[in-house]
């Protein structure tokens, strides 16, 4: 059996449930050092993401489209795969805060 720790490390990273309500992520799988899924609709037309720990201790996202090859960003750390997943995807992981 696989230990899934990694991966439900990822998804509280990406910002868990509500991660997945905001994006449309479905068809999660895990592995012994990454998680993969499908994403809704978006504005890059992004079809699937894989995160994957690296032995540096930091993420390597690859962002997948159909008819196009991977593209990948390395060296992620964990605070910024929220920011990294927005900018590739063109999709908000939370709630945006109106300036008071």
């Amino acid at each position: 059996m696989t230990d899934l720790t990694v991966a439900r490390s990822i998804l509280d990273q990406l910002g868990g449930a509500r991660f997945v309500a905001m994006t449309g992520a479905r068809e999660l799988v895990g592995s012994a050092d990454s998680l993969t899924f499908k994403i809704g609709a978006n504005p890059k037309r992004v079809s699937q993401v894989r995160v994957t720990l690296t032995p540096a201790d930091l993420y390597s996202v690859t962002f997948f489209r159909i008819g196009k090859a991977p593209q990948i960003e390395s060296d992620v750390y964990s605070n910024m795969l929220e920011a990294v997943f927005s900018e590739r995807t063109g999709l908000y992981t939370q709630l945006l805060r109106a300036a008071s």
